[in-house]
């Protein structure tokens, strides 16, 4: 069956001849293995499965179940073998259908905006009299390499960039990383040079050409440089890249965070960027809303969103994806697992795609089944706070105050909170960390721009941020203290002057869209980038 032809009477025929196929998992497998473009069980049968998803995206969601006769999330009938693998794949591709047209790949970050990049960290450079910077990286701190250079998608070997005063700035990295350098390299114009240094250390690479430091020194015409700055983060700083630096420049090693703030303010193209992140991110979790059931495991709603992530164009994501049921609430940020959800159980969910180098987020707290009184009021909590917060970074933006005046109004929403504990007796839940942190091409990884109490100025003339409120229901692992162990809502917003709106469309109460494919109400706070 070639490309392109696939009918609905091609969907029928594909669908009894996998159900009277000797293997039974087939037609679950073509489910499970949706971003394959052709798995061994569906090559056997004739199914291309991308043209499969592009149509069902297209067939009306109650028409699709009468097809394939499976459960629609939410309501029942069906054969009971397929139900709880089809229902979350199901959802799946009911939201891509919705999503694909609003995202737009061809967002990027041109060549002409990076080397803008390098000509502000140079002339920072020359005012503090600064021969070079350098810049780590590696798959977990991976945004200001990305930010200086673009390379996003970092795989095994750690890799730097090393900036002269003037020039082309150098990529520096291993072997097997280096073939991955160079498309990044392309894209912002970067040279790379591959150092034994960065090398797996116990691997051997007969072929590769390595140089040296003093190789690429020389190319940089920076032989004579005698001061060099750390623009990374001391903490994610390689002791072996140090001692490099050290033995050539002894003293004339330093750090200074010049690169931080230069990363803080963003440009349109990047904040139209987050936004695309972000309504991929919306479209992951309102899957995996829909895909909660009793007896599904974390993982696998978490593959839902991974899966709906890359097939929206997300390639990697700023964390593992979250999802924690039950007690492993006691994680609060802990990645999904093979743990079952249990009718009754609180659930928090989280998405971090990673789109064309730049993060989005969103993350929530729902329950499988109905929400008691005291469930109810502990999430309302969090929804105030995030109100409260909102309207405060509103307040702060449209009238220049430092920006701990948002800290300040959270701490006083809190401090008049008091919420029924399991015992009976009123208490006030504790945040486990500040509500507002910065990103871009990390998920909160940047290393300046979160708001705390000590944080004076005013926020950024034009910045990507995300709102981060959470309570804590316990003190102590295992220990609960209120009727939820722990309960969220995260979103991405802009600011832009005086202007600020959330990425996010998802509404802070989701409890509704669990096991559903129902229509919702916005974010309160929604509002897509201003054109100008």
């Amino acid at each position: 069956m070639p490309d392109g032809l696939i009918t609905r009477r091609s969907v029928v025929q594909i669908h009894s001849s996998l159900l009277s196929s000797s293997d039974s998992s087939s037609f679950r497998v073509c489910f499970m293995h949706l971003c394959a473009p052709r798995p061994p069980s569906c090559q056997r049968n004739g199914c291309y499965i991308r043209p499969l998803v592009r149509l069902l995206s297209d067939i009306p969601v109650r028409e699709r179940a009468t097809i394939f006769d499976f459960r629609i999330p939410g309501e029942t009938g069906g054969d009971p073998t397929l139900s709880q693998e089809i229902s979350g794949y199901e959802a799946a591709i009911e939201v891509i259908g919705k999503s694909r047209k609003q995202v737009d790949p061809r967002i990027q970050i041109s060549t002409k905006e990076y080397r803008h990049r390098w000509d502000m960290l140079q002339q920072a450079m020359r005012d503090k009299e600064l021969d070079l910077a350098y810049a780590c990286g590696s798959e977990l701190d991976r945004s200001d390499v990305a930010w200086l250079v673009g390379a996003f998608d970092p795989i095994i070997e750690r890799y730097g960039v090393l900036v002269s005063s003037e020039g082309t700035p150098a990529i520096l990295a291993g072997s097997e990383g280096g073939h991955v350098m160079e498309e990044a390299a392309e894209r912002s114009g970067a040279g790379v040079y591959l150092l034994k240094e960065f090398q797996i250390s116990d691997e051997e690479y007969r072929h590769a050409h390595f140089t040296n430091l003093e190789e690429v020194l020389s190319s940089l015409n920076a032989k004579s440089a005698r001061k060099l700055a750390i623009v990374s983060s001391p903490d994610v700083l390689p002791h072996s890249q140090f001692e490099i630096f050290r033995k050539r420049f002894g003293e004339g090693v330093i750090f200074d965070p010049i690169l931080q703030t230069l990363k803080y303010e963003k440009s349109v193209p990047e904040l139209l960027i987050c936004g695309q992140a972000n309504i991929i991110a919306d479209a992951a979790l309102r899957a995996m809303l829909a895909s909660i059931q009793p007896g599904i495991s974390e993982l696998e709603v978490a593959g839902v969103g991974d899966f709906v992530m890359k097939e929206l164009g997300a390639g990697r994501t700023g964390f593992p994806t979250i999802v924690t049921a039950g007690e492993r609430n006691y994680t609060v940020i802990g990645p999904a697992t093979n743990n079952r959800i249990r009718k009754g159980d609180m659930i928090s969910l989280g998405v971090s795609p990673c789109f064309n180098g730049y993060h989005g987020v969103v993350r929530r707290t729902v329950k499988a089944g109905e929400l008691t009184k005291e469930e109810d009021e502990f999430l309302k909590a969090v929804e105030g706070l995030y109100r409260v917060v909102m309207e405060a970074t509103i307040e702060a933006a449209g009238r220049d105050l430092p920006s701990n005046h948002i800290d300040r109004a959270g701490k006083a929403f809190l401090s008049k909170l008091k919420l029924r504990t399991i015992s009976g007796a009123p208490e006030t839940p504790i945040e486990p960390y500040t509500f507002i942190h910065n990103t871009g091409c990390s998920e909160c990884q940047e290393g300046y721009g979160a708001v705390t109490p000590h944080t004076e100025a005013p926020l950024g003339h034009r910045v990507a941020l995300m709102i981060d409120v959470a309570l804590l229901g316990f003190k102590r692992r295992g220990e609960p203290l209120f009727h939820v162990p722990y309960a969220v809502i995260e979103d991405a917003f802009w600011k832009m002057d005086s202007r600020v709106g959330v990425y996010n469309q998802l509404p802070l109460d989701v409890q509704e869209l669990v096991g559903s494919l129902s229509d919702f109400g916005p974010n309160p706070y929604h509002s897509p980038v201003p054109a100008g």
